[in-house]
């Protein structure tokens, strides 16, 4: 693109962003504001523009929004369900994003944003007036988060276009005034107005809420296709894009996360070591190596920082993502031990763990079968919020004792 070009391009946008530095300074946002213009100028902050054409997997929802979208009959709300990892966010944004660009491409009677045009590039930035992610302080949403964020906010016309886009990440998370006072909104909407509700456990939303949105559930992806993205971009062998599906069991986001760690590998030889060695271990033992399993992120974080964090000693301190992890790390081993024992070794996920699996091939196949349920009666347990050592503790007591005397 000439210089001259690519200068007046920049001089729109900084234009563009100095509009929404006004916006926000009404609304006391002056500071975040005025950074997108700095941003605006130098061509700088901007995150990669999806389309539906990337994200895998939610076939038909992707087809039922994109008809939605070309014939103008988009629902005033919707509420996206699923895992964490598993896309409501990124197909919340995509959804959003072509709603609001100004050049929609349309193929095959499939819509995509173009990526190229204002309302995208803003998109991108994070920086558009008209698309507002609803954000949090705490773990659970303030009331007059909602209303202020929300409520009082979406009687504004658009700034840009026709449109404005609501998206709530972790809806479940409002409480019931909360959802009492989102309830009026969804009861009339703007008719410029779309609300997309994020949601891993819709049942913890009100029916009234329920009831006025449009269900949009994600399923699993087929690991074969997981694994195909996986090793084209992000450009992995074939066996670790194996690994990686196979434990983020049809969960995109989990299996990219997996590729992308460099921890994870490091965490599986060391879980495999643990599991071989339990006999010979003592509780404390056991439980100073989950500690060095589980918190290594902690320690990491801790020892980069300026300042070090003080010792954080509880395995709940992982954090309930990286714990529901290792109990799905856990099962898979022990399903490679099932594998193995019965001869079928070509269906491996861990294909190095040829020493491990010895090992545990020579607990019975009652043995095997029983530290699965063990290890899914742990996961009952956390998911109680019994206490998180105690359970873990249990855990590999009852394992060992599997070993020990079955």
């Amino acid at each position: 693109m000439p210089g001259k070009a690519k200068r007046a391009i920049q001089q729109r946008e900084a234009k563009r962003a100095m509009r929404i530095a006004s916006y926000a300074d009404d609304r006391g946002s002056c500071e975040a504001a005025k950074r997108s213009v700095i941003m605006a100028k130098r061509g700088q902050g901007k995150t990669s523009m999806m389309k539906f054409t990337d994200i895998i997997g939610q076939e038909s929802l992707k087809h039922n929004l994109q008809s939605a979208l070309l014939t103008g009959r988009l629902s005033h709300a919707y509420l996206f369900s699923g895992d964490e990892g598993i896309g409501k966010k990124m197909l919340a944004r995509t959804v959003g994003a072509a709603l609001l660009c100004q050049n929609p491409q349309e193929t095959d009677g499939r819509i995509e944003p173009c990526g190229t045009c204002p309302s995208c590039v803003m998109v991108q930035g994070d920086t558009h007036p008209d698309l507002r992610i609803v954000q949090k302080e705490k773990t659970n949403y303030a009331v007059d988060e909602i209303r202020e964020q929300v409520v009082q906010d979406i009687v504004l016309q658009p700034m840009i276009g026709e449109h404005r886009v609501y998206i709530i990440p972790e809806a479940d998370r409002m409480g019931i005034p909360a959802q009492n006072a989102l309830l009026k909104t969804l009861e009339e909407p703007p008719s410029y107005a779309c609300l997309m509700l994020l949601s891993e456990r819709p049942q913890a939303l009100l029916p009234t809420i329920q009831s006025r949105t449009v269900g949009m559930p994600l399923k699993t992806v087929p690991q074969a296709k997981i694994e195909q993205y996986l090793m084209e971009r992000e450009r992995i062998p074939d066996y670790r894009a194996r690994e990686c599906a196979t434990l983020a069991e049809g969960n995109v986001g989990r299996a990219i996360e997996y590729a992308r760690s460099e921890r994870f590998a490091e965490q599986v030889r060391q879980t495999m070591k643990l599991l071989t060695e339990l006999k010979e271990l003592s509780t404390p033992q056991i439980m100073e190596r989950l500690q060095t399993l589980l918190l290594a992120a902690e320690t990491e974080e801790a020892e980069g920082a300026e300042e070090k964090k003080p010792k954080k000693k509880g395995l709940k301190d992982a954090g309930d993502r990286e714990l529901a992890r290792f109990l799905d790390l856990l099962i898979t081993l022990t399903r490679d031990a099932l594998v193995f024992k019965a001869g079928a070794e070509n269906r491996l996920v861990f294909a190095d763990g040829e020493a491990y699996d010895r090992e545990m091939a020579c607990l019975s196949w009652e043995q095997l079968y029983g530290r699965i349920g063990l290890i899914r009666e742990a996961r009952e347990r956390l998911s109680a919020n019994v206490n998180t050592d105690l359970v873990l503790e249990l855990l590999f007591l009852g394992m060992r004792m599997e070993k020990t005397y079955g």
